[in-house]
């Protein structure tokens, strides 16, 4: 009986089909790992252009009412609400404000703001929100 050195084709495709059943798997684990990493880029460099710390694009600041006025990181206006350093002013209407707001916070709507100034500490930091 007579031996050959040679694979028959049968067995060399059967080889063939377990390797690249062992390599797709790998291929799709890859790929999505490349997919994960292009979207936590993406979410970090947006929110390190989107104000997350206190800095507002260009673009934005167009449909920001009072531009001029500092925006603080929320980081910052919790801090000052721990210690109760700052006046925390709600100027969203009174029935808004009933519904829900900051325990503690000053309610004057902002179309009353200009006549109600005077209740504001000056010394205080205020610290605006709901505007």
């Amino acid at each position: 009986m007579k031996t050959s050195s040679t694979r028959s084709p049968i067995k060399e495709n059967k080889a063939k089909d377990r390797s690249s059943r062992r390599i797709a798997p790998w291929i799709f684990i890859l790929v999505g790992l490349v997919l994960m990493a292009y979207g936590a880029w993406g979410f970090w460099t947006q929110n390190q252009s989107s104000g997350v710390g206190g800095t507002i694009p260009a673009t934005q600041v167009a449909n920001i009412p009072y531009p001029e006025v500092k925006r603080i990181p929320l980081e910052e206006a919790k801090r000052a609400y721990d210690e109760g350093s700052a006046v925390f002013l709600d100027v969203r209407p009174a029935s808004a404000y009933s519904a829900a707001h900051i325990p503690g916070a000053l309610n004057i709507p902002l179309n009353e703001l200009p006549q109600r100034i005077r209740e504001l500490d000056p010394k205080r930091p205020i610290i605006t929100y709901c505007t």
